[in-house]
């Protein structure tokens, strides 16, 4: 699974935050789902980032690193050029989370970033996993399991259809505080590769509310891949 999200699902998707020191020390972050994670990178120096669990990942523009993993949860990262300042996605193959990172240049650099979940919201109790909000619902819907509360609809509704984008919502899944809407994405240009870039996509639908988040099983379209599923989480 590739992933590339950005600045406008900040809030959504699942998120991270860190506190970097000055002096070129190793950090620890716990995840929390708050902020974006801040990933420092120096160019000649490598940095290793250190996740709560396996994943796969993406960039932004991925010429401008060099990545190869240690482990199954450990990414290396050293920059191309001496300036970058770029989003990275990660998801988790255990949990699904989606973690958005800013990777920089301008931070204070440290060789080794390592996440740490503040608790496995897999061991709460059910009646608390229904009710987590916007990673809950966006969780549910890309294992299709509707959360107590859900009513899920068919739709056939277009959300968008700009080139090179087609949108077309399949389900509907709602409840009194959000709405999440299980979508198709294609293309008409299979002889090039389009990037779904969550950030240069807007699909505002006032009565919904506000876009929260928004995710897909595959975020590059190309002549092997013509479609794939994205997932939109929204609420008042």
């Amino acid at each position: 699974m590739r992933a590339v999200a950005g600045s406008a699902i900040a809030g959504g998707a699942a998120l991270l935050c860190a506190v970097l020191p000055d002096n070129g020390s190793a950090s620890d972050a716990v995840w929390e789902g708050s902020t974006y994670l801040q990933v420092p990178v120096r160019a000649g120096s490598d940095t290793r980032l250190v996740m709560p669990e396996p994943f796969d990942d993406s960039w932004e523009r991925e010429s401008e690193v060099a990545c190869t993993l240690m482990d199954s949860r450990t990414l290396i990262i050293r920059p191309r050029v001496a300036g970058i300042e770029q989003r990275l996605t990660l998801r988790g193959r255990q949990t699904g989370t989606l973690y958005l990172a800013r990777v920089s240049s301008s931070l204070p650099y440290s060789p080794i970033v390592t996440v740490r979940n503040a608790g496995n919201p897999d061991d709460a109790p059910q009646a608390t996993r229904t009710q987590s909000g916007v990673l809950g619902l966006l969780k549910a819907m890309m294992q299709g399991r509707a959360p107590l509360g859900y009513q899920v609809q068919q739709s056939q509704r277009i959300l968008l259809d700009q080139a090179p984008y087609r949108i077309v919502a399949r389900e509907v899944w709602r409840s009194r505080r959000q709405t999440g809407i299980v979508a198709q994405i294609s293309t008409a240009r299979p002889s090039q590769a389009i990037p779904i870039v969550p950030a240069n996509l807007f699909i505002h639908i006032p009565e919904l509310g506000t876009l929260r988040a928004m995710a897909a099983d595959d975020f590059e379209l190309d002549a092997n891949r013509l479609a794939t599923r994205v997932y939109l989480v929204y609420a008042r």
